[in-house]
């Protein structure tokens, strides 16, 4: 199906906007940060056109012949063997858990880091994360990590700015400026605590100081939330796996509308209208040309 994009110069079903059109679907940020959604009066064009847009992928193309799937290749034979029994466990592993973000943020991993580091795994975990919780990480009984960066600046900064656009103010104040640079901490943090022995709370430790062997760490995986940034450029320069877990709902799903859509279904259908909130979040990100030419300071 191929996917074209036109000018329209109708309201449409779905619309990103600030300004009235009458009886269509329409957007704009609240107090709160979360956008205004709103739908079409009548949802049954909108449903409609959905599961037209998603049957078109889901069923099969008319005039291709059924392929059948080829079979999975085996990397290892023996594990296919019946007489052969299989290994209790895999190779103990180094896991490093990038997260950025408040305490409620790095309390979900604890358990996660918990679950990893005990039998049948047994591996290490290590979790790397701002140096304010460090006592928190460390009383729980995980190795820890600091990646620099202060939660309570982030924080504020997510209170002045709570849409997905910086404001005026904090391009004027240098917020944004600051941010920047603290990030650019961070992801040099982040890189550290998949390379390092220690805690990264002082000076980088290279392998040549390290005493005793077990304590140098090479990360085999990495686990990260994906405010930290970092995560995939480290994977790729390590050539690890990388798993992002974020405890914000961020899949498009019909079961509930994106945590940063204010919803107003009317006569909409729900479910519909759920799964829409996902992409018309998503495409607040594309407005930021319009953004700029309001603040054409920004480029020079």
């Amino acid at each position: 199906m191929a996917l074209n994009r036109i000018k329209s110069h109708g309201p449409g079903h779905v619309a990103i906007d600030d300004v009235n059109i009458g009886n269509g679907p329409s957007s704009d940020v609240i107090s709160d940060g979360r956008v205004r959604v709103q739908f079409h009066d009548n949802p049954q064009a909108l449903a409609t056109w959905c599961d037209r847009f998603q049957g078109s992928f889901a069923g099969e193309l008319p005039g291709v012949e059924h392929l059948e799937l080829s079979k999975p290749r085996r990397t290892n034979s023996i594990a296919f063997l019946p007489d052969v029994e299989k290994p209790t466990c895999g190779p103990r592993l180094n896991i490093a858990i990038h997260i950025v973000g408040s305490r409620g943020d790095v309390q979900p991993f604890i358990p996660i880091a918990q679950i990893l580091m005990k039998p049948p795994h047994g591996h290490r975990v290590r979790i790397c994360t701002h140096p304010v919780f460090k006592d928190f990480v460390e009383a729980q009984g995980v190795e820890f990590f600091s990646i620099r960066g202060d939660p309570e600046a982030l924080m504020a900064y997510m209170v002045k700015n709570p849409g997905l656009i910086p404001s005026r103010e904090s391009f004027k104040g240098g917020e944004v400026g600051k941010r920047r640079r603290e990030m650019a901490e961070i992801i040099n943090g982040a890189w550290r605590s998949c390379i390092e022995a220690g805690d990264g709370m002082g000076e980088r430790v290279t392998a040549a100081n390290v005493q005793c062997v077990e304590d140098l760490f090479i990360a085999d995986v990495i686990i990260a939330n994906p405010p930290s940034m970092a995560h995939i450029h480290c994977a790729e320069k390590l050539s690890i796996p990388l798993h992002m877990v974020f405890t914000m709902p961020w899949s498009p799903t019909k079961a509930f509308p994106h945590p940063l859509a204010a919803m107003s279904y009317g006569d909409a259908d729900a479910r519909v209208a759920n799964y829409l909130s996902f992409m018309m979040t998503e495409l607040l990100t594309w407005q930021g040309q319009v953004w700029r030419e309001a603040i054409r300071d920004v480029d020079r």
